[in-house]
């Protein structure tokens, strides 16, 4: 027989949250509709499902406490019983029921909302703190968040009786469900009001704009995004505020190209410059860098320089930036830098070029299509 605390992870003297926590991420995770045609994680659902229809239920609980089963035959029993479908719902949809969070009888908790940061290649490296601006929804300040008119107050919803949900039981091929849906008659709020606040209509919030500073850590890459909990909009009752999501943008550089915590650039340079070397100056992330050109150099060598690159996000050394070669050839040239190429060219046992047309009209000051 499995141990169903060791099935979910969890003390012995776990607390009924505790249990429901875990079992919710483990049947996330385990779930057959996120894992088809896995028959391994199939039965590990079935065994975190037996597990928490025993430890969810005080009596099984004790009773397996006391004696290591909860029937004759040693096992689990019949676990499906009086399972709670609201925990699944929970599970996936993290409270939602017909595609709206449930709210509770101590409230509604507040929506989750979404911004954007945009920073540069060098913020990555050093890190930065920004502000936001973004609209939220905060408890009405005229009806703290009651939503009725000041001098009056809510009413228990006498569908639910304050629950904000309804529940049935249905019976299953694996035995009772208990469902539970979003009271109709006071559309999960749990109250009911007879006169609604002038300044939000009832509602209880009212849009509200708000400045949030953020830190951004060094290394971070483009398209993260943080959780900020509890700077969401605000919850209604005794819920909990939503939380706000802050999706990073680094903006591109056209000096560099990022590669993970690396950065790939390049220099131009002639080719008198690679035949005979050189030391030239390139671009950094913040400084120029000497970089020393050995003569022979080829074209599209790739150079690195070691720990110029960007940070690792949770520290550490950083990347490399590696400076890719190009050759820059001249669009023009005198009669003399003509004629010396041409003897370079004899001289080197290589083929000597005899010229393009638009060279030839260079050398003899003609243009091209055109007859002295």
């Amino acid at each position: 027989m499995t141990d169903p605390y060791s099935s979910l992870g969890v003390a012995r003297d776990a607390e009924s949250d505790q249990i429901k926590s875990a079992y919710r991420r483990l049947a996330r995770q385990y779930h057959p509709d996120v894992n088809p045609d896995n028959p391994e994680a199939e039965e590990k659902f079935k065994e975190i499902s037996q597990a928490y229809a025993v430890l969810s239920d005080p009596e099984k609980r004790s009773r397996y406490d006391q004696s290591g089963s909860i029937d004759e035959s040693g096992g689990f029993g019949d676990f499906g019983q009086h399972v709670d479908l609201s925990d699944l719902f929970d599970a996936f949809f993290g409270g939602m029921v017909g595609g709206r969070r449930a709210r509770r009888m101590s409230g509604r908790d507040g929506e989750d909302l979404r911004s954007q940061i945009t920073i540069s290649l060098r913020d990555v490296l050093t890190g930065v703190e920004e502000k936001i601006r973004y609209k939220l929804m905060a408890r009405c300040s005229e009806c703290d968040g009651s939503g009725a008119e000041p001098g009056t107050r809510p009413e228990t919803c006498g569908t639910c009786q304050g629950a904000g949900v309804v529940s049935r039981v249905q019976q299953t091929f694996i035995g009772s469900m208990r469902t539970s849906t979003t009271c109709p008659a006071c559309a999960g709020a749990g109250k009911t009001i007879a006169s609604p606040c002038h300044e939000c209509h009832g509602k209880g919030l009212a849009v509200e704009e708000v400045e949030l500073s953020v830190t951004l850590p060094a290394g971070v890459e483009d398209g993260v995004t943080l959780r900020i909990a509890g700077h969401g909009s605000a919850g209604l009752g005794q819920g909990v505020a939503g939380d706000l999501y802050v999706v990073v943008h680094v903006r591109d550089d056209a000096r560099f190209e990022r590669r993970g915590n690396d950065l790939l650039g390049s220099v131009d340079l002639t080719f008198p410059q690679l035949a005979l070397g050189d030391r030239v100056k390139v671009d950094g992330l913040t400084d120029e860098l000497d970089l020393e050109i050995k003569a022979g150099t080829q074209p599209g060598k790739l150079f690195r320089l070691r720990g110029e690159g960007l940070p690792r996000l949770h520290g550490g050394a950083r990347g490399s930036l590696y400076v890719r070669v190009n050759v820059v050839v001249p669009k023009k040239l005198s009669n003399e830098s003509a004629e010396l190429l041409r003897k370079f060219a004899a001289e080197s046992g290589g083929p000597v070029p005899q010229g393009s047309s638009g060279m030839l009209d260079s050398l003899f000051g003609r243009k091209k299509g055109k007859q002295k």
